[in-house]
Order: structure tokens, then C-alpha cells, then sequence
């Protein structure tokens, strides 16, 4: 991982993780103030017009077409360049521990790199 981008945990926070057509995507309530129910629920299945709405609601925030999505509490991890849009999608985990794990696992530090291979 270069100077240029930097690592990134969110607080304990509200996610909408979506199942697209892409793959699991995580979308950031408090960024975003999307505020849907889950997809699937026993006690209030949604009509097909809510699940229509709620899915253009969403689209405009994954890359993929939203087939389901829940209500999730975690710690969000990417790596982002200040000052810049580039960055890495985010991944949610349970913990902080897990986020900074999965961080150091997916991206290692140049210097570690470097120095494992002396």
C-alpha cells in the first residue's frame, strides 16, 4: 500500500448490504440517508411496486442491480486517497479487529513487502 492511499474504518454504523448482479455490495446509510426496509421479512413481504421503488432507490448507489438487501450494524474498511474520488469498494465485518485484519491481509504495507523480501 502506497502513501497515496490510506486505510480506512468506519465507526460502528448503519450498512444496507445489497446482493447484486455484481456481487455483495455495502452501501453507507449515514452517507447516503437511505432508509429501506429488508427485502424479505416475514411479517410485511413488500408488494411488487415497494420492491420497485425500493430497487431504483437503491440502484443509484451500487454498480450492480440490487436483487436483495438487509439492514446490517458494522465497521466498514477500504482504502481511499484523500482528495481524491479514488478508492476501494467498502467491505463491512462485525468488528474492528476483523476490519483491520481483512485491511492487512488484502493490503499490505510497501515496508512489510520490502522487508519480507530481504
Amino acid at each position: 500500500m502506497s502513501n497515496f492511499m490510506q486505510r480506512q474504518i468506519t465507526v460502528l454504523q448503519n450498512w444496507l448490504k445489497v446482493e447484486t448482479t455484481h456481487g455483495t455490495e455495502f452501501v453507507s446509510v449515514a452517507d447516503t440517508s437511505l432508509f429501506v426496509r429488508d427485502s424479505e421479512t416475514l411479517t410485511h413481504p413488500m408488494t411488487d411496486v415497494e420492491r420497485a421503488e425500493t430497487v431504483a432507490k437503491v440502484r443509484t448507489y451500487t454498480d450492480g442491480e440490487p436483487q436483495s438487501w438487509e439492514n446490517i450494524k458494522g465497521y466498514g474498511a477500504r482504502l481511499s486517497a484523500p482528495g481524491y474520488l479514488d478508492c476501494t469498494e467498502w467491505t463491512v465485518f462485525d468488528t474492528e479487529e476483523e476490519a483491520k485484519t481483512y485491511l492487512d491481509e488484502n493490503y499490505p504495507d510497501e515496508q512489510e513487502d520490502r522487508e519480507d523480501e530481504e
